[in-house]
This record gives structure tokens, sequence and C-alpha cells, in this order.
């Protein structure tokens, strides 16, 4: 569910992480830049929180050049026992000794020696080849910076902070490893998110609302960078649920506003499920402890009546027909009727799969309502049809007056952009949403529960 979706958020994420992370490392300063401007602010004078930003810094390379010797030594230190017990090469004794008993230049010597004749005293066991060399050439040392001089902490009590608050950025943002998400770096990775969310069926003003809202609320924001997908994730999720959000229904709360027996109308064109969502909510209704008859109006389709009694069958719920070609109206008239005089609950009335285009079938669904006056029109249709739905839903609205959508067939959505578009694009909400072809896959519409289902992983 939501497949191509899942994929143009998780594109988005990456491209913007990737982007902020790139600017970041680029406008960051390296440890030498840090210990130049602090070498350059050393008669500055530091406030507590700004000496424990510094003792963080001090602490952090201390700990890094640690790790640097203790790598250094395991790799390419001469071996404990060889160095005890061997003393410096002859040719390098000798030029220490030379460097150390050379007498200074003045008018009494007109030469001065470089060689002396040293003695070397001849160690008991004879170093191999591998040690001779390492002798010869000891491995430099890894150079490790002088630790940052720190006032003493009297006097920061008596004095004020004078150096730049920018040097305390740069360190700050070295310890705690944060960064600040720019317009300039979400602006551009935003425009392309955009035009993918329209190839997942997303509607344009939806895509845009959508982008706008991200950008609020990442621009400005300071994340750690372990947890900037995280972040851009979640004031994604945000969107979602913001642009989707809408009063919570339950057809139960309704009857207990409304009189006895409850008329519904579901209006839809052909194949997109009405019959079967019929079946779900019998099935739904019957759970609750509430009684329903069925209407079978589409006396238009072939075998459509046939399947309605099908369902109402396996769920012990009446049927009320007439034979094919008769009133849609008098069928849905007769089914109140009997409601009425049965003391039923809710009346579901089918009615002829038919197209926005086609007036006459409106006319027909007009006449339904002028008769029943019913308490609840829905519109069910495919959450496949992508921006196809978007047009049938506004065209039926305009007609009819929808009250809310059912949406079947939400299991098999590749792309899942109508489930967030149709509320902000049409001005009618979805009520409930087929989710399978079991009587039990129905569920209400919950903002929170598809926004999850999109930004799973």
């Amino acid at each position: 569910m939501f497949d191509l979706l899942k994929k143009k958020i998780g594109g988005f994420v990456d491209s913007l992480s990737k982007k902020v992370v790139g600017e970041r490392k680029q406008d960051e300063p390296s440890p030498q830049e840090l210990r130049a401007e602090l070498q350059e602010n050393a008669g500055a004078e530091l406030s507590k929180s700004d000496l424990s930003v510094l003792k963080r810094v001090r602490d952090k390379e201390a700990e890094e050049a640690a790790i640097v010797i203790e790598e250094t030594n395991r790799k390419e230190a001469i071996p404990e026992e060889t160095t005890k017990s061997h003393p410096k090469p002859a040719k390098e004794a000798a030029a220490t000794h030379t460097k150390q008993k050379a007498p200074e230049k003045s008018e009494e010597y007109h030469h001065v020696p470089t060689h002396y004749p040293v003695k070397i005293e001849q160690p008991e066991h004879k170093p191999t080849a591998k040690q001779e060399r390492k002798i010869e050439s000891p491995a430099k040392p890894p150079h490790v910076p002088a630790p940052i001089a720190l006032p003493r902490e009297k006097e920061l009590k008596q004095k004020e902070l004078n150096v730049a608050p920018s040097l305390f950025t740069k360190l700050k943002s070295v310890v705690m490893s944060e960064v600040t998400i720019k317009d300039n770096d979400v602006a551009s990775v935003l425009e392309d998110f955009e035009m993918q969310l329209l190839t997942a069926d997303v509607a344009l003003p939806v895509a845009e609302e959508i982008g706008r809202d991200v950008r609020a609320k990442l621009v400005g924001s300071s994340i750690k960078s372990s947890q900037l997908e995280g972040s851009i994730r979640q004031a994604i999720y945000d969107s979602i649920v913001e642009v989707t959000k809408q009063e919570p229904f339950d057809i139960l709360d309704l009857m207990a506003e409304k009189k006895k027996p409850l008329r519904v109308l579901f209006i839809g064109p052909n194949g997109a499920g009405k019959t079967t969502a019929i079946a779900k909510f019998a099935h739904m209704l019957t759970k609750n402890g509430k009684t329903c008859v069925i209407a079978a109006a589409d006396t238009f389709r072939a075998a459509a009546i046939e399947q309605t009694c099908e369902h109402a069958k396996r769920l012990g719920v009446p049927v009320i027909k007439h034979d094919y070609g008769s009133d849609p109206a008098a069928v849905s008239f007769d089914a109140v009727k009997y409601a009425e005089a049965k003391g039923i609950d809710v009346v579901l009335i089918d009615s002829a799969g038919r197209q926005e285009t086609n007036r006459n079938l409106i006319e027909q669904l007009k006449k339904i309502e002028r008769v029943v006056k019913p308490d609840l029109k829905l519109f069910v249709g495919e959450g496949i049809s992508g921006n196809a739905l978007l047009s049938q839903v506004s065209e039926f609205h305009k007609a009819l007056g929808l009250n809310g959508v059912v949406l079947t067939k939400m299991d098999v959505d590749a792309k899942g952009g109508t489930v967030i578009s149709i509320k902000k694009a049409t001005g009618v909400p979805i009520l409930y949403l087929g989710i399978g072809q079991g009587y039990d896959d129905l569920v209400a519409f919950d903002s929170s529960y598809i926004a999850k289902r999109i930004m799973a992983g």
C-alpha cells in the first residue's frame, strides 16, 4: 500500500539530508582553523558557559590524540624488550656525542673535528635485521596539539565576555554535532519533491501545501546530525496529518441524532465496489447490535440484484427488490416503508453505477433524493483511480451535495496520493476505507493511520 508515495518521500528525505550535511561539512571549520581563531582571541575573557564549551573541545581533542597515539604505538613502536636491552646504534650515538662535545667556534680553534672515536658496548643479544631497521629509523611520534589555555575561574567572576559569538557557535557545532537547516537547503529539494508527489496522484494544491508546511517546520531549526533524517520524516508525517485532518465520524453516533430509520444512499461509478461496500456496512451494523435492510435499487446493471441478494443471504439481512428496469426511486421508497413498519434501524440504498457525465442517471439520483430524503449520501470510489476520482467527487458533490467518501481497494493502491488529496481538493471528507475483500475490511478514516502507513519504511 502506498509504495510509490513512500518511495518519493524516502527520496526527498535522503536528498535533503545529504544536502544539509554536505553543506555543513563545507562550512565547518577545520580543527586548525578553530585553534588559530582561539589563539587570536586568547586575550579575551570567557564566561563560565564558554569555559564549559572550551573544556569539551579540549577533552575531545585529547581523546582523539590518545586514540592516534595508541594506534601508532600498536603498529609501529619498538617492542618493549628491544628498547630495554639495546642502546642507540653506533652511528647515532656518535652523532649525538659529537653534537654535545663539539667545541664552540673561537679564534683559537680553526678546525672543528666532526668525528670522535666512540666506544660502543655490544649488546648481549644481537638484534635482528628487522629490529635494526626499526631502531635506525624510529617512527615519528604523532603531533599532539597543545591544550587550549583557559582563564582562571576567579577571573571569570569579575570580567565580561568579549569573544566574538561566531567563534563559540563554531565550537558548539563541533561539540554538539548540530546542523541548522537553511532555506536554500530546502528550496531546491522541495521543488523537486512537489513534482514527485504529483506522479503519486497527489493533487497540485495538496502537494504545494505539504511543501510549504514542511519548509516552515524545518527551516531555521537546529538538529543533531544523528537525528536529521528522523526530524525530516517527522515534519512530513505532521504535514500529512495536518492536510488530511478532519472531524471524526461514526455512523453509530449519527444514528443517535437522526430519526429512525437512518437512510444511507450509496453513489458511484461502475466497478468501484458499491455493492460490496454496502455488504460491509451491513456487517458492521449487525456486529454493533443494529438492524438494517438493503434496497436493491440498481435495476440497470445485469446481475446486480442477484449479487445484492447473495450478500444479504450470507449476512442474514433482508432485501427489498423489484424487477430489472423498475424505477430505483420506487425500490428505495418501499425499503424505507418496510424499515418503518419493522422498526429497522438503517436502510442501505444501492444505486446503478454511473459516470459524472451521464446527466440522465444523475437526474435519476436526484429523484431518489427527493423521494427518500437520505440522511447520508456516500460516494464510493476506487483509491486507485487517481486524479480522475477527484473530478468524479467534485461533480457528484455539485449535483447532490455529498456527505462523505468511501474509498475502496486501498489494499492495492500502489500510489497513495488520492487518499491525502480528496478532502483538500474537493471539500468532501473521507469517512471509511475498504482495505480488503472481507466483510470486516472496512475501517473508519483516521489521518494518523494514513500518515503512519505512508511513512512506514
